[in-house]
């Protein structure tokens, strides 16, 4: 509650006066609200979370003092891998041994990806820093919903497919079970250092929406962990 002074001479600041009460409470608040985000965007992840060979880094590479830093700002849900980047990034580089991931050039950030940091890496950072909640964000920008699906079943069938298969050789045999999901297709009014940036003037073309015919099969993986379906934005989780 503030309270405000009227009684001000032109030019002078209006005072006002903050009272803030424990007790009252207008609803409660989700915790997913106090998220944050990791890209592959200057030392975001490479010399920043993920840095082998530091004094500070554990075995799997984390720095140990990021860590315990990430800890203290009480972040929750956490998008990855992006934001701009993610409009041109392949997932699929991302996974499988480390030696045999291909270098790319970066299309959003103009730089080089090693793609030493994919999913599972984000997945044991994310348990490391106390089991905060992962969002992943689908490329529709560069890719489309079929490399989207790929990546949900890679993600979160148990077993018994070809990607669901794949993921358990690549050493994770549980599903990572990911109830949140974004998706990036660029950003065509932000600037030009945005993917799919469009001139002033020029006329803005629509995401890919995920159509009826893709509907089941996209309720099909991700059931019984959601509620609603957001074909914009986010698959939103049902707890």
């Amino acid at each position: 509650m503030s309270e405000h002074s009227h009684d001000n001479k032109p030019g002078e600041l209006e005072e006002s006066r903050l009272v803030v009460d424990n007790d009252f409470e207008v609803a409660p608040v989700n915790d997913r609200l106090f998220g944050s985000f990791v890209e592959h965007l200057g030392r975001c992840v490479y010399d920043g979370i993920y840095e082998p060979g530091h004094p500070e880094a554990d075995e799997d590479g984390f720095r140990k003092d990021v860590i315990e830093l990430v800890k203290e700002l009480g972040a929750t849900t956490i998008r990855y891998p992006g934001g701009n980047f993610v409009s041109g990034y392949r997932w699929e580089d991302g996974i499988g041994p480390k030696q045999e991931r291909p270098r790319r050039l970066d299309l959003a950030w103009h730089s080089t990806e090693t793609n030493e940091f994919g999913l599972h890496e984000m997945a044991e950072w994310l348990e490391a820093t106390g089991g905060n909640e992962l969002m992943e964000a689908v490329n529709l920008g560069t890719r489309g919903l079929e490399e989207a699906l790929d990546l949900l079943e890679y993600a979160n069938i148990p077993g018994g497919t070809k990607l669901s298969e794949e993921r358990r050789a690549n050493g994770a045999d549980q599903p990572f079970g990911i109830k949140m999901w974004g998706k990036e297709w660029g950003r065509p009014r932000c600037g030009a250092w945005a993917m799919r940036w469009m001139a002033r003037g020029r006329p803005v073309t629509s995401p890919p929406r995920i159509t009826a015919p893709w509907r089941p099969r996209w309720r099909q993986v991700c059931a019984p962990s959601i509620r609603t379906l957001n074909w914009w934005s986010v698959v939103h989780p049902a707890t």
